[in-house]
């Protein structure tokens, strides 16, 4: 895209800011109390940005040597570019020389000065579509709150995509706090909604912390204390000005949940079975027949006697089960069966993203719990990078679908962390987890039900046929479809990402959604994340044909795409 002048490009920019990130929200239907308590601030409608007009011209200068269309999203609290994709440079490799030399010569777009004070480099990987650079913000050593800068390179060494989570005035005047941490963690004990401590039973392992940290979500830098308090439910964060010892926002509880709650079934009882009329009767053996088990061959164990290996490990849970000959042969009436698939299904997932040709994502040992709760719910915890399955109703780890849900936010955070922190964001999160439940498990089920999920699980609170926690074959439209409850709204997320899968393939489709993660920053918005994917797709050197069906479907979907 060639611009000249000044005048010739305002208008076209105005309209980029119109479309990208002006999105109207349809009156949403309020979720309920209990929801609200909980999750805190991601409960009205996405935060919208508009441009510095400062900003304008320099927007129109790097405008100006685009080749081809371009995307952008702005700040709502900065006015500054909050993600930018396109073709935005010449072909001059993929170092770290050339990722900060781009930045810095659009530092004034940001607010920042060019010789990046304060910014180093956080880490680098190599995806399918090209390497990614990170530069974590720390102006006098104290980092800022999600501060980052991310540099998106293809594989022809172009510069394809630029996040920024930076905040311009972080330089603070002075970085010694007066308050105390422990001062600081017992104010954020005073921010917790009554009731919704959840501490069920005593917690072991993280104990609360605080850590020094500039925060700057409102609109005001300031020097606080990042407190985060574990319980055996929620995870509570609070943020406590260091100096006057004010909470600066509300508790949010960071944990990402999927509501409702060796030898595995495959996927679940009612998919080995194809019966919906089974039933949990209260974890009885003989509510499952012999037929619904598989015999599995559990990969990457470290030989302890425990389930412990590469990628799962259930070290998490209270009462774990052992085995000197590494053979884990359980019913479901033993806690051992929960535990194994677990195990199994988590190893399966990564072992999946592996052969995708990604070594970076989420690759790591993921821990988790399966008899610490006694809701039937599961969630993942980005403090303790944990997940745990409720055993209210039908066990949750009984149910690959919901094994697969919360490994999809531990993905999510771990290729975009501390992802979540807006509505839109959130739901974008619920739909990708209920995305990749499907994906795998139609990998298994030989075409059963494969647009209904968790359906073992959705016996206990489903009277439908089959009985389903969510589908993924939603007519769901943006944005008026869009009613303030993550899981709710994730559904129009999941089932345009569904019909991606239908048009692509599951390989092509599973594929360039992973990509399309690295480009995301944490408070994504729907719009952003449309043309994240086809930029990621494009990156990919997907066909033309396919980069188009995916804008088609966004748009169909009431999504705006610009590329």
């Amino acid at each position: 895209m060639r611009v000249t002048t000044y005048s010739s490009i305002r208008p076209f920019l105005l309209s980029i800011v119109v479309m990208i990130v002006s999105i109207g929200i349809a009156q949403a239907t309020a979720p309920d109390d209990e929801h609200l308590k909980r999750h805190g601030g991601p409960t009205e409608s996405q935060p919208q940005g508009h441009a510095d007009p400062d900003l304008l011209p320099l927007w129109a200068a790097l405008a100006s040597k685009v080749s081809g269309p371009v995307s952008v999203s702005w700040s709502h609290l900065w006015g500054t570019p909050k993600a930018v994709y396109g073709i935005l440079s010449k072909a001059t490799g993929d170092s770290e020389t050339a990722a900060r030399e781009f930045l810095s010569s659009q530092a004034a777009l940001f607010k920042l000065d060019a010789a990046l004070t304060g910014f180093s480099l956080a880490s680098s990987r190599e995806t399918p579509m090209g390497r990614v650079y990170v530069f974590s913000q720390r102006p006098d050593g104290v980092p800022v709150y999600g501060g980052e800068l991310k540099i998106h390179f293809d594989r022809a060494g172009h510069v394809v995509g630029l996040t920024n989570t930076t905040v311009p005035t972080a330089k603070l005047p002075m970085v010694f706090p007066s308050l105390k941490p422990e001062q600081a963690i017992q104010t954020a004990y005073g921010q917790i909604p009554p009731g919704l401590s959840d501490k069920e039973e005593p917690v072991e392992g993280p104990r609360p912390s605080a850590k020094l940290v500039i925060y700057g979500n409102t609109g005001t830098p300031a020097l606080a204390w990042e407190v985060v308090i574990p319980t055996s439910g929620p995870t509570w964060q609070v943020f406590v000005h260091a100096q006057t010892g004010r909470a600066l926002a509300p508790a949010q509880d960071l944990n990402r949940y999927a509501t409702g709650t060796g030898q595995v079934f495959l996927v679940n009882a009612i998919v080995a079975t194809r019966d919906n009329n089974l039933s949990d009767q209260a974890d009885a053996a003989s509510a499952v027949p012999q037929s619904a088990y598989r015999s599995v061959t559990l990969a990457g164990l470290d030989g302890n006697g425990f389930l412990d290996g590469t990628y799962a490990s259930s070290s998490a849970s209270k009462r774990r089960v052992s085995s000197a000959s590494q053979t884990f042969v359980f019913d479901r009436n033993s806690d051992g069966f929960s535990e194994t698939m677990g195990y199994y299904y988590l190893d399966y997932a990564q072992r999946y993203i592996q052969s995708l040709g990604f070594s970076n994502v989420n690759n790591r040992q993921q821990v988790f719990s399966i008899d610490r709760y006694k809701k039937d719910n599961s969630f993942y915890q980005s403090s303790t990078k944990r997940i745990t399955y409720g055993t209210g109703g039908v066990d949750d780890a009984e149910d690959a679908d919901v094994v697969w849900h919360e490994y999809g936010h531990s993905i999510l955070d771990n290729q975009v962390p501390g992802y979540g922190t807006t509505l839109e964001a959130d739901s974008i999160g619920e739909g990708f987890g209920d995305y990749w439940a499907g994906t795998l498990g139609a990998q298994l089920s030989g075409g059963f039900q494969d647009v209904c999920l968790a359906e073992w699980d959705a016996t206990s609170y489903s009277s439908a046929t089959p009985p389903c926690l969510r589908r993924l074959d939603g007519t769901k439209h943006y944005p008026e479809s869009i009613v303030g409850e993550v899981h709710d709204d994730g559904e129009i997320w999941s089932a345009a990402l569904w019909q991606i899968r239908a048009a692509l393939g599951a390989t092509n489709a599973d594929k360039v959604i992973l990509q399309h993660h690295f480009l995301l920053t944490p408070d994504t918005s729907f719009n952003q994340a449309a043309n994240a994917l086809v930029i990621a797709a494009i990156g990919l050197d997907y066909p033309l044909s396919q980069v188009n069906t995916i804008r088609t479907i966004f748009r169909n979907r009431g999504f705006t795409v610009m590329l």
